[in-house]
Formats: structure tokens, C-alpha cells, sequence
């Protein structure tokens, strides 16, 4: 039988069999701990190794390591095995730039434009930008990509008044950074709608995923510091790389707490 030693991996293995798993909600646990303890392209034992380490049936190890296969932890190659898969990039829920959440991480934002116009703002467009219908606006799409690799498509709408001479080569890095230096404007709130989509054959393409992956849709409509709109966005990113955080409150629970009065 082949150890785990014997292929190239950390004495994880070692740690992880001193209690040995016996259901597949164990085994999941125990297999997060070993992924835990290993760095992202590292190779896990196999299925067989799994199964005779742990005295447990091979098709426990195998439902357990699909489970963390859908949620993305792992990732399998064709005549290779499964390998620790890399990690999606969290942002915290903010009014920073796609380019400085890259730059914090030590990759190389970039972006791709894919389409820019001027038309008129339909109903729907007209209500997020709180203008009349017909309404001149710029319309634009962007690959986002980080390190080269594509992570989100965005397409925003912006009126038209605000940006004068707005072109495409004003697209080609932060947008609030070309608002802040060309227009003088600076975003200082915005609207943010999350939820989940499989998108379009088109955009799958583009972002290069499979016909399943999931992503997650975020619309988000900017004002600037006195309330006035500024711009649409719909942006697409790929639930396999990114994540979205939040720090949530409890003060109004506190302050609701205070205004009673001792038992």
C-alpha cells in the first residue's frame, strides 16, 4: 500500500489519521482540515489512499470529496487527481475600485473593453439613474481581469452631462479614479443589490467558466457626496473566484436594549 509520505506531500496525512473518521460528515471535516494544512495546487491523496488510511469505505471518501468539489475547495484533472484549488478573492463590501481590490492582493488589475456607446436612457435605465426616459447616457463593457485571468464582466451606464468627452481610453483602469481626476466627481454612497445567476452562454465565454458554474450578479447604483446618481452598474463575477463580505451591526438592537428600562 502507499503512504501518503511516499507522494509528495506534508506530514498533514499523519496528523489527520490519528482520529479516524467514520461518516461522510466526518470525512468531509477531516478532509477540510487537511486542505487547511496544505497550499493551493498541492495534490490529495487519492480516493483508494483515503479510504485505506481511514478504514472507511471508498464511496464515502468519494461523496465527501464531491461535496467539496461543488463548493469549489477542490479541483479535479483529468489523469492527474485532485488538487487543492485556489482560494476566491473576498471583497469587503465598499466603495473601493476592481483595481485597488487586485492591488491589495498583490495581482495585476486589468480590463478589456468590449463595447462603448452613446444612446438614451430606456425605463428601466431612467429609473436607476433617476432621470427622464430618453436621456443621453454612455453605455460601456469590460472584462475585469486579474493577473490576466477573467473574473468579472461589467456593464455600466453613466449620463451623459456628468462626463463630457468620456472615451475609451478613459476605461482602461479605475473608473472612480478617471471620475475623480477628469470630472471632478467622487462617489460617495452607493445602492448594492446581490444574487445568484448562471449566466449566458456569451458570458460563460467570456469569463471563461462551465455551462453550471455560478456566479454572482451585483447591481450597484452610485451617487456622489450629495446624493445626486452618477451611474449604473451590472457586474458579473465568477462565484468560483470571488467573494463578497460584510461587517453587520447589531447597534440598533444595542440602542433599543438602552431605551428599556431595567428589569
Amino acid at each position: 500500500m502507499t503512504k501518503w509520505p511516499q507522494v509528495g506531500c506534508t506530514p498533514a496525512m499523519d496528523t489527520i489519521t490519528r482520529s479516524l473518521p467514520r461518516n461522510r460528515s466526518a470525512v468531509r471535516t477531516q478532509l477540510q482540515g487537511l486542505i487547511s494544512q496544505m497550499r493551493v495546487g498541492d495534490r490529495l491523496p487519492s480516493e483508494r489512499e483515503l479510504s485505506e488510511q481511514w478504514n472507511i469505505a471508498r464511496m464515502t471518501v468519494r461523496r465527501a470529496l464531491d461535496e467539496l468539489f461543488k463548493e469549489g475547495a477542490i479541483e479535479r484533472r483529468h489523469g492527474s487527481g485532485t488538487f487543492v484549488a485556489p482560494r476566491p478573492f473576498v471583497r469587503a463590501l465598499g466603495l473601493t475600485s476592481f483595481s485597488e481590490d487586485m492591488r491589495e492582493r498583490g495581482l495585476v488589475p486589468g480590463s478589456k473593453l468590449l463595447s462603448f456607446s452613446t444612446g438614451v436612457a430606456d425605463s428601466k435605465i431612467a429609473k436607476r439613474l433617476q432621470v427622464p426616459i430618453g436621456t443621453q447616457v454612455y453605455k460601456f463593457t469590460r472584462l475585469r481581469l486579474a493577473s490576466g485571468e477573467p473574473l468579472a464582466l461589467e456593464t455600466v451606464w453613466v449620463k451623459q452631462e456628468l462626463v463630457p468627452g468620456l472615451s475609451e481610453y478613459d476605461l482602461g483602469g479605475s473608473l472612480y479614479k478617471a471620475l475623480a481626476d477628469k470630472y471632478r466627481i467622487a462617489v460617495g454612497a452607493a445602492t448594492v443589490t446581490i444574487g445568484p445567476i448562471v449566466p449566458e452562454p456569451k458570458v460563460q465565454s467570456l469569463l471563461g467558466i462551465g455551462s453550471t458554474q455560478g456566479c454572482l450578479l451585483v447591481e450597484m447604483v452610485s451617487s456622489d457626496v450629495r446624493g445626486g446618481v452618477i451611474m449604473y452598474a451590472r457586474c458579473t463575477y465568477r462565484g468560483d473566484k470571488y467573494q463578497l463580505t460584510a461587517e453587520v451591526s447589531g447597534a440598533a438592537f444595542a440602542r433599543e436594549s438602552l431605551r428599556r428600562p431595567p428589569a
